[in-house]
């Protein structure tokens, strides 16, 4: 049932997500308004490439293929807005200020999958983007499968160090959000810092929920009724063929 609906709307895009501080902040600023005045997707991925502290810099901002769904609820309707080759304003996030170009957007047969709940990890390393900060990140990342292996590390520290919680998307922060939206079970992150750039935030996706509606008999029904129908397009698509193989032609 968790499964089911995996459907919509897909949009395919890119990304440029720039830290910002007090110190840089009116630089970082205007680069951002120059980024989002770029003409082109060549133009956009240089800029990804030099500028952008997200892991996607190394693709060149490139994102692949996600569900709308996935996207924090706020930037949705932003997204939808754009034509391909669009950019949008600069969006300011919590230490950071993000730019998306849109690449593509597709719709494919389904109903589009809704979260009731999305469950997150947050383990904090001194040191912000620093190179010492980053190098812990990585080790913690390699001794990690689940969320749960976050407390094994965590162990003799202050507890505040780390912070699993389970939110509706909603209520999950917007830069928080987006890096979920680039995330499966168990993948990490370590684009996003908190205490004005202080500290790293080693994030990590737990699990989604799947949305079934308020009356779970009716979910239970709507799976039923859908594993029948394939089972009826299969026997029909069968049986088609079977008349096609036993099929005579003639030809006068």
């Amino acid at each position: 049932m968790g499964r089911a609906g995996t459907g919509g709307v897909q949009v395919l895009l890119s990304e440029v997500i720039i830290p910002i501080n007090e110190q840089n902040a009116p630089q970082v600023g205007e680069l951002a308004e120059q980024i989002s005045q770029l003409g082109s997707t060549s133009e956009f991925s240089a800029a990804a490439t030099q500028y952008s502290a997200a892991d996607s810099r190394t693709n060149q901002g490139r994102l692949p293929w996600m569900s709308l769904t996935k996207l924090p609820p706020q930037l949705q309707e932003v997204v939808l807005a754009l034509n391909t080759g669009e950019i949008t304003a600069p969006l300011p996030l919590q230490g950071a200020i993000a730019l998306f170009q849109m690449r593509g957007v597709r719709e494919i047969a389904g109903a589009a999958p809704r979260y009731a709940a999305i469950e997150y990890a947050s383990y904090f390393i001194p040191g912000g983007h620093s190179a010492d900060a980053q190098a812990t990140a990585q080790r913690v990342a390699a001794q990690i499968d689940t969320c749960d292996d976050l407390y094994g590390i965590a162990k003799d520290q202050d507890p505040a160090v780390l912070d699993i919680q389970s939110l509706v998307p909603a209520e999950i922060p917007q830069d928080i959000a987006i890096e979920l939206a680039k995330l499966d079970t168990g993948e990490t992150s370590t684009v996003l810092t908190r205490n004005s750039g202080q500290t790293l935030m080693l994030l990590m996706m737990c699990g989604r929920t799947a949305d079934l509606g308020s009356d779970e008999d009716n979910g239970r029904q709507g799976v039923a009724n859908a594993l029948t129908q394939q089972r009826l397009e299969a026997y029909s698509e069968s049986f088609i063929e079977q008349l096609r193989a036993d099929a005579e032609i003639v030809i006068k």
